[in-house]
């Protein structure tokens, strides 16, 4: 018996759609004895629901909102619990109605509802059918579907709650028209509550609003006599922000508490504890006459007679008298001296531990179990963050196999589903690099101002029309590791082709004053494979920039290199490319003009060009005569060189940063200092610089051998950002073009 799934409505930041949060089933977790220590079979990564997001998408809202729902006797909600711009929709329907003298009768009352989804496993047993029998309809009758828990939380007297909502306006009305007046008198705007104050007001004044809770199936029938509390049971691993002094004793006193269960170990402590007792006993019961002497000397006649005897029990030797200590090889290490980051893993290995030494046998049959760790990432540096899963992982199967080397009757097994919280880039790597999949991956971010939930797997975050989409994963689970989970925490996403782009961008984006504010994630993906992360970008509902190149294909004789009239160029490769396979079609540049020069062909216009670009060739094809526009769709724009500069089309981010600045100074001495001899042919050792822009796709080639990229970008960024000129290089139009659509996004609904 697992949760399936979980919808929350208009509570707290979740809205009334996209609010579904999915679960991973709870298959069985034990200790393989096939395998040695060294060989640990991933159980947390495979067995367990990641949930998450940016701080404040609504992670904590979702373990909340179960606690709400599962706890034993159900409280009334608060006005908190309420999402603010749910309450402020139903306020404006109220106020049209209101002004419209129209009837409150047919409109909503302030509402909470949830939906659970309990999947039986196939071995369905009888007690789990009996306990959830009223849920069952013809639909789920054979429980291959999941059974539907619907909860509700609503006004009980909706007239009553009507009744004041007219009076919470109509006292608005007459205080916002009284203090006009005031304000007319007095040139002062005195404060006053809003609707929206009034309104919390209202929901948390018990004497007025009264609220119940009704349980319905599938079918919204009313289900009577039924408690979640006896269907859940849900244990909370919480982030320890505060670690308390002595948390490691404490959690390990309750460890070793658990260990002194088993009947053998109590046989040996008990006859302990007697002996110990008979021995303070005899020496204290010398002192009963004495102070009993005491209370006659008092009182004669029925006085109060003292008895002194031990009373040592189990709990107060393991609470109390068993000293913890904790050692790094040979030396005692104080408790206070380790750092935060490991003394917080210890205590969550230490609690999964006490859960486990604790956990029922069977209990998944007749109850849901689930263990949640919230935010384990606290205090712990990136390298054990990334490490967390396994390090999770060897401790389970280190604690079942110590549990079933008891003299137990039967196997010690885990069956519980476990749901990790978290906004780090690094867990994120931790869980698919250890279960090698996206898949039970929840993905919280916001929306219209509301928490939206977006399941992820291997399959919705691949194009699955893609004839590479089984590489294409492989390919997404090895990038991950680098930067890929960093996309779940940011505000926006660029994609580059070059190292260029990449070292220049992070400068340019910190002049924004707009951009620099939000949390902008730079990929540089080598060989135009941002495509392949376009689905998952759209899961993501993020903005997303790609920057690329127009990477116009050119024939040998344009690139200055020679090549016989018929051997056609058709080579997507790079300059520096060796591969010189003929071609029967003739070149069209040079085939009818044997004087056609050899040289580093400028591009003034795009007829009859095509592209080598794969992003490109993706959404317009291979030509580029009819390119007019930059590809837009969603939160997704593909920026490139669609207009010339300076009369030319740049095939390349350094053409085109050159074509744009090749008037710059700083620009200017770059080009000389970094490619010397091409500057002076070109520029006639600087006295025509204005050649600079007529042989952009030279120095472009020139920078393209032997590091010159990297170089050039690296000298560019150390010169923006030490040389004292005014006069700085601007990007390349169409590069403003997509920071500034990208200012646009994410200033939407702000």
């Amino acid at each position: 018996m697992y949760l399936e799934s979980f919808t929350i409505k208009n509570y707290r930041k979740f809205g009334e759609k996209d609010n579904t949060i999915y679960f991973v089933n709870a298959s069985e977790i034990d200790h393989s004895t096939g395998k040695t220590d060294t060989e640990i079979n991933p159980l947390i990564s495979s067995s367990s629901t990641l949930i998450i997001g940016k701080n404040n998408a609504g992670k904590t809202t979702i373990t909340n909102a179960l606690t709400f729902i599962a706890q034993e006797k159900n409280k009334s909600p608060k006005s908190t619990d309420f999402n603010v711009y749910y309450l402020k929709n139903l306020l404006k329907k109220y106020v049209e109605a209101y002004e419209a003298n129209n009837s409150f009768e047919k409109l909503p009352t302030p509402e909470l509802e949830f939906i659970l989804r309990v999947k039986i496993d196939s071995n369905g047993c009888q007690d789990l059918i009996t306990n959830l029998s009223s849920f069952i309809t013809l639909s789920n009758h054979t429980l291959t579907e999941p059974i539907e828990i619907k909860v509700i939380y609503g006004i009980k007297d909706t007239q009553i709650f009507y009744e004041h909502i007219k009076k919470i306006i109509l006292e608005k009305k007459e205080q916002d028209k009284e203090n006009e007046n005031k304000k007319d008198q007095t040139s002062t705007n005195p404060k006053t509550n809003t609707l929206l104050e009034k309104l919390c007001v209202l929901l948390d004044d018990k004497t007025i609003v009264e609220y119940n809770v009704t349980y319905k199936n599938i079918n919204d029938s009313d289900i009577t006599s039924f408690s979640l509390h006896n269907l859940f049971s849900i244990r909370y691993i919480r982030a320890n922000r505060h670690l308390n002094e002595n948390v490691l004793t404490t959690v390990f006193q309750r460890i070793v508490s658990s260990q002194f269960e088993d009947e053998s170990a109590n046989n040996d402590i008990n006859q302990g504890i007697d002996t110990i007792n008979t021995i303070i006993t005899g020496t204290v019961q010398s002192k009963n006459n004495s102070v009993s002497e005491i209370l006659q000397s008092i009182e004669n006649n029925n006085h109060v007679d003292l008895l002194l005897t031990g009373n040592v029990t189990k709990k107060s030797i393991l609470k109390s008298l068993i000293k913890y200590s904790f050692t790094d090889g040979d030396e005692i290490i104080p408790e206070d001296q380790f750092g935060l980051g490991y003394v917080n893993l210890l205590n969550i290995i230490g609690e999964i531990i006490h859960y486990i030494d604790n956990y029922e046998a069977n209990c998944h049959q007749s109850r849901i179990n689930l263990l949640f760790i919230e935010e384990p990432e606290v205090f712990m540096h990136p390298q054990m963050q990334e490490f967390f899963i396994s390090r999770i992982d060897n401790a389970v199967q280190k604690a079942l196999q110590l549990a079933n080397n008891k003299d137990t009757k039967f196997k010690k097994t885990l069956q519980c589903q476990i749901v990790v919280t978290t906004h780090s880039s690094h867990i994120v790597n931790s869980k698919i690099h250890s279960g090698n999949s996206f898949n039970n991956i929840n993905y919280l971010t916001i929306k219209d101002k509301f928490s939206i939930a977006i399941p992820l797997n291997d399959k919705n975050i691949l194009d699955q029309n893609s004839s590479t989409k089984n590489t294409d994963i492989t390919f997404l689970k090895k990038h991950i590791k680098y930067k890929v989970s960093e996309l779940f925490f940011s505000d926006a996403v660029i994609f580059v082709e070059g190292v260029t782009e990449e070292t220049l961008l992070h400068y340019y984006l910190e002049q924004n004053d707009k951009l620099k504010n939000h949390y902008i994630t730079l990929f540089r993906i080598e060989g135009n494979y941002s495509k392949v992360y376009l689905p998952l970008i759209k899961r993501l509902n993020i903005p997303c920039l790609i920057i690329t190149d127009l990477d116009i294909k050119r024939y040998k004789c344009e690139k200055n290199k020679k090549h016989k009239k018929k051997d056609k160029d058709i080579n997507n490769q790079e300059d520096n490319d060796t591969n010189n396979q003929e071609n029967k079609s003739s070149c069209p540049i040079c085939e009818n003009n044997d004087n056609y020069p050899i040289g580093y062909a400028q591009i003034i216009d795009l007829d009859d060009r095509e592209t080598t670009n794969p992003t490109l060739i993706h959404f317009i094809a291979s030509s580029l005569s009819n390119l007019t526009d930059y590809i837009k769709e969603d939160y997704l724009c593909i920026v490139y060189q669609k207009d010339p500069i300076e009369g030319q089309f740049a095939t390349s981010l350094e053409e085109a940063f050159i074509l744009t600045n090749y008037q710059n100074k700083l620009v200017q001495n770059l080009i000389k200092k970094l490619r010397k001899k091409v500057y002076n042919e070109i520029t006639d050792y600087g006295k025509d610089k204005e050649k600079i822009k007529d042989n952009s796709y030279r120095l472009q080639c020139s920078l393209s051998n032997n590091g010159g990229k990297s170089e050039f970008a690296s000298e560019l960024l150390y010169e923006l950002i030490t040389s004292s000129e005014p006069d700085k290089p601007k990007l390349p139009q169409y590069i403003q073009d997509g920071l500034a659509w990208l200012e646009i996004e994410l200033n939407k609904g702000v």
